[in-house]
């Protein structure tokens, strides 16, 4: 019998943060096989140094991929990835999730921590994104998935239906599933990233790309209503999942 679940880190140079992160979830999953994936102009030294300490797998993009565009007071100059990247931060999960035999696969960043067991653990399903319809407090801020994408996602027998996109850091999803969806849809992406580019930013954005590609699958999309953010919830840490983060003194008390 395999694991119950793995994790992918998506690092950068927030070092002490990116190792706390892969810790809280083997806290509570000892077994997890911990995959520790760093941008070619990342703190590779020490992420290295911390891999070979907690025994996870280390690995390096081929080229810097940095943010995925445009996003508040951050302008590096473009809207989103290019393919070309898009494809490489993909890679890099669908490599790590060949390597383990675990049911189920979490992304993380740099400033998501596991505070609890994971309850949904306990249930089927087959991508658990961040809850935003509504979010933890009542709000409703869903990510509307543009019409044009729900179109593209039924035309080539994909499950259109979702409530909104949100699958960046802390989304959890069926390893083998993802892993049947990239293999038949990526070419099919690869061939109309492009076009779908023109309509909207989110075909290269790390907040939506995976569940785009377990859409294509034709997979549901549920929510995890024990995942918040930190900077919307007061009481964040009576939830499972904490995603946003970013103080160093309370993270060092998880």
């Amino acid at each position: 019998m395999g694991k119950i679940i793995s994790g992918y880190l998506w690092a950068w140079r927030n070092t002490e943060r990116g190792k706390k992160s892969v810790e809280t979830l083997r806290k509570f999953y000892p077994d997890s096989d911990i995959f520790i994936n760093v941008d070619f102009e990342g703190d590779i030294d020490t992420y290295k140094q911390i891999s070979e300490e907690i025994d996870a797998s280390f690995s390096i993009n081929n080229f810097q991929l940095g943010y995925c565009g445009n996003f508040g007071q951050v302008d590096v100059g473009y809207l989103c990835w290019s393919k070309e990247s898009t494809f490489e931060w993909v890679r890099g999960i669908y490599e790590a999730c060949l390597k383990t035999d675990s049911k189920y696969f979490m992304l993380l960043e740099e400033d998501d921590f596991v505070l609890k067991p994971i309850s949904i653990l306990d249930t089927e399903f087959s991508m658990a994104i961040h809850p935003t319809d509504p979010a933890p407090n009542g709000n409703y801020r869903v990510n509307a998935i543009p019409q044009y994408f729900k179109n593209f996602i039924s035309n080539n027998g994909g499950n259109p239906n979702s409530p909104g996109y949100a699958s960046g850091g802390g989304v959890i999803f069926n390893r083998l599933e993802f892993i049947k969806s990239w293999e038949t849809k990526k070419d099919i992406i690869w061939e109309n990233y492009d076009d779908l580019k023109k309509y909207n930013k989110i075909i290269g954005w790390a907040d939506y790309i995976l569940q785009f590609v377990m859409q294509l699958g034709g997979y549901e999309i549920i929510q995890n209503h024990q995942l918040c953010e930190e900077w919307e919830i007061p009481n964040w840490n009576e939830f499972e999942i904490v995603t946003g983060l970013k103080d160093i003194e309370k993270i060092r008390e998880l």
